[in-house]
């Protein structure tokens, strides 16, 4: 490869992991203080380099969404980055597969949202921080949200980690499926440690993630009937009901994520009796 090599890798390893992304998701993560007429240059020679190739997305303005080749995933299959910790699954679909084109995209929206808040507020998100897709044991199954998500929040001395799984949701068509989502996270929650001491997710976190369910294809409007059937359906499950009372959760629009930023008031609890609408953070 030419040009800037550490740039470049890691571009590589945002495709590798998130299978999709615009030219403007990439530059939101990669770009720094250039212009994103850089990060199109960029593509265009990875592109010629044989390591990247685009679909031109059906939306108005037919932006290009990116992808690695053949040769592009032989180079990127070396990368630590890109091996993430998982659970074997004989047989598991490979995310192209297994979602579609938006839900891709709509991952590396996220993303980008928690990169942008996080370097204007002086915290750290970095570009790549988020691994979608990841495989978690719960129990005799498998949990595998949207995405994991890492974020170091405060400043100094009181800067602190959090992290928190993303799910994205359709309210009216994919209830059923986030139902199910909320009861193997329940699972991950509540698998005991060696010996039945504890939980077993104490040996990896010092607190469970945040749960954090963005909200797809909803008006403003349509935003309290969502967190109402959200929360219907975690009161049927006791197992979901117990995290939920224990773990902060939240609600949000994509569209409010994207424009506003994490830590706007755009998250509506999940847990108890809910409340009011406040940052990711403070969920």
């Amino acid at each position: 490869m030419h040009g800037d090599l550490e740039t470049d890798h890691d571009v590589l390893v945002t495709l590798a992991r998130f299978t999709l992304a615009t030219a403007e998701q990439l530059h939101q993560l990669h770009g720094g203080a250039a212009g994103i007429k850089q990060t199109q240059k960029r593509m265009a020679r990875l592109q010629a380099e044989g390591l990247a190739e685009f679909v031109t997305l059906p939306q108005a303005g037919r932006a290009k969404a990116w992808h690695l080749t053949a040769a592009g995933s032989a180079v990127t299959a070396t990368f630590p980055e890109v091996l993430r910790p998982s659970v074997p699954v004989p047989g598991s679909e490979k995310p192209a597969v297994r979602h579609g084109r938006e839900h891709l995209l709509d991952v590396g929206r996220i993303h980008a949202a928690f990169v942008a808040d996080a370097r204007t507020r002086g915290e750290a998100c970095g570009p790549l921080d988020l691994v979608p897709a990841p495989e978690l044991p719960a129990g005799d199954e498998v949990y595998r949200p949207a995405a994991h998500l890492a974020y170091t929040a405060g400043s100094g001395e009181e800067r602190h980690r959090l992290r928190a799984f993303v799910e994205r949701h359709r309210p009216g068509v994919g209830d059923e499926q986030t139902a199910a989502q909320l009861a193997a996270c329940a699972g991950v929650w509540e698998q005991a440690g060696e010996g039945g001491a504890g939980r077993a997710w104490e040996r990896r976190w010092r607190s469970f993630p945040r749960l954090l369910v963005v909200l797809v294809g909803t008006a403003a409007a349509g935003v309290r009937p969502a967190v109402a059937d959200l929360r219907l359906a975690a009161e049927e499950n006791p197992a979901v009901a117990e995290m939920l009372a224990a773990v902060p959760a939240g609600a949000a629009r994509i569209e409010d994520l994207v424009q506003r930023g994490p830590a706007a008031p755009i998250w509506h609890p999940l847990g108890g009796r809910g409340g009011r609408a406040c940052g990711w953070t403070e969920l």
